[in-house]
């Protein structure tokens, strides 16, 4: 005979309490964990290859909205990091991103990010906070729709450069 969830409704729509918190990590993996969302943010936002100021404070508001929209995240974890981000401020993090190194950073950071997470959190936690970086990324390319192959090429959402960047973000972020 099998077994029925004795769950109610409303228990199995709430989202459960984050069992890994910012508190118990050590002050380099606190670290690690708040600063990468922010070295995501100039990866992508670098990775399209674009100097244009517009399409930068395009892809920067794109960014800022997925933060924003973290601090009421349903995963108690990644809205805890949003909010330490919220409270850390802009000056913590003013560098603006101005070549490929950044890219580079971001997926290092990412990787690191991902392994400390799948060893030390839940793993629902590491899940939502990977899911996010790369929902972040992910935000910030489809931000500006551009012509890749010139004036009468359509346009394209997430260019090529988007693309490499965002699969190679996702394999650094899978464990």
């Amino acid at each position: 005979m099998p077994v029925r969830d004795q769950r109610t409704p409303e228990s199995q729509t709430m989202p459960e309490p984050s069992q890994f918190e910012l508190s118990s990590c050590t002050d380099d993996e606190r670290a690690l964990i708040v600063n990468t969302p922010g070295a995501v943010l100039k990866g992508a936002v670098v990775s399209d290859g674009s100097t244009n100021a517009l399409v930068f404070l395009k892809e920067v508001t794109a960014g800022a909205k997925v933060f924003k929209q973290a601090q009421k995240h349903e995963n108690a974890f990644v809205k805890s990091v949003a909010l330490a981000l919220k409270q850390r401020g802009p000056d913590d993090d003013a560098d603006l991103p101005v070549d490929d190194a950044a890219m580079t950073e971001a997926l290092k950071l990412a990787g690191e990010v991902a392994d400390l997470l799948y060893r030390k959190a839940d793993p629902a936690d590491a899940a939502a906070y990977t899911a996010w970086l790369l929902h972040l990324a992910t935000e910030v390319a489809k931000a500006v729709k551009t012509r890749e192959g010139g004036l009468f090429s359509r346009k394209v959402a997430v260019t090529e450069n988007e693309r490499m960047f965002l699969d190679d973000l996702e394999r650094a972020l899978q464990r």
